[in-house]
């Protein structure tokens, strides 16, 4: 029981770095949409949508995560 106890500790105290490090993927596509504009204006119709809709399927699962790890951490 103490590695159980130990982990959810542990994950409480590194719960922003956690969410920060899982976040990193949708900074990334921030970054590159302005790109997108900026290098080829022609392929913004094409890539931005396909942009956004990885960005949201991701944020639904870096929501998910930290409901679980809420959930698990006040357990």
């Amino acid at each position: 029981m103490s590695e159980s106890s130990n982990f959810k500790e542990s994950l409480r105290q590194n719960r922003v770095i956690l969410l920060a490090i899982l976040m990193m993927p949708v900074f990334g596509m921030v970054i590159a949409m302005p790109l997108i504009f900026w290098k080829t204006p022609g392929a913004v119709m094409v890539a931005i949508p396909i942009i956004l809709f990885l960005m949201a399927q991701y944020l639904l699962l870096v929501y998910w995560i930290y409901k679980k790890m809420n959930e698990m951490t006040s357990s």
